[in-house]
């Protein structure tokens, strides 16, 4: 699996319109339950704290609420901003870049589809097993003769899902700009001209996101869920049903992800990068 599947998905299906906030609101239900139920148990200690007579401030200030958004947190919390700049002005620089991103996506990963698991691809290039390794994503080191449209960081890996198998591949975009065919490239997390189904939306902290669906003569079936970064940049996560990099595996009735989680996947991962 490559670029090549990402390519067709944008091909000449017209974009539809889909509630892609309800596709998030659905998917991240289960974790906001788990949270409500602790601010609640948050909110009691606090009263009977209260009752009692404890004080343990000075001042009037009021506490800073918790962080949404992964690997960020609010000016003036106090809380360390774990986010990372992903930088590749040279190989020490995109090595630990794309050593950071490929740590954030095994986490999104577990934590949006905890069920399941990454499985070795001899198809796929860098992997070299065994099962249960995260991608090990290359890069390219940006120069002034780069192109802007190529990918800077890419990976992917086989998956497996409750006996569904398939494949997800992470790409991050250098920049918006002009392409190698001297054509102008779309903004980020906005559907393209023409393509397959294409559904935008936004993500917690304000970015643009787009999920793009596109099914396949051979039943192959692919989901692209793409985020806007900062810089003009793209993060896109792709998941599709054929197992097999050079796109002669056997396709199975269905992804191993949904496209809800694709797209989950790519906000939390976009949700660790700042500018």
């Amino acid at each position: 699996m490559g670029t090549q599947l990402f390519d067709q998905l944008i091909g000449d299906v017209p974009p539809t319109s889909v509630d892609v906030a309800a596709i998030v609101r659905r998917e991240k239900r289960r974790s906001m339950a788990r949270r409500v139920t602790g601010v609640a148990t948050a909110v009691v200690a606090l009263s009977v704290t209260t009752a009692i007579g404890l004080n343990m401030t000075t001042g009037t200030g009021t506490s800073s609420p918790p962080s949404v958004a992964g690997g960020s947190a609010p000016a003036g919390s106090g809380t360390p901003d774990t986010r990372f700049v992903l930088v590749a002005n040279n190989e020490e620089s995109a090595a630990a870049s794309a050593k950071r991103l490929g740590a954030a996506l095994d986490a999104a990963f577990r934590k949006e589809a905890p069920g399941a698991r990454w499985i070795f691809d001899p198809e796929i290039p860098g992997q070299t097993g065994p099962d249960d390794q995260p991608p090990k994503l290359s890069y390219v080191v940006v120069d002034g003769a780069s192109k802007k449209s190529q990918e800077l960081f890419h990976g992917g890996s086989g998956v497996l899902n409750e006996g569904r198998k398939g494949s997800l591949r992470l790409g991050v975009n250098a920049a918006e700009g002009i392409g190698e065919d001297g054509t102008p490239q779309r903004k980020a997390g906005t559907c393209p001209p023409s393509g397959s189904e294409c559904a935008a939306g936004v993500a917690p902290n304000g970015a643009p996101t787009i999920v793009l669906s596109k099914a396949f003569d051979n039943k192959v079936r692919v989901y692209t869920a793409e985020v806007a970064l900062p810089g003009g940049r793209a993060l896109r996560i792709t998941v599709n049903n054929n197992y097999g990099a050079a796109g002669d595996g056997a396709a199975r009735q269905a992804t191993p992800l949904t496209s809800a989680q694709a797209l989950a996947i790519a906000v939390e991962v976009a949700s660790h990068i700042k500018a």
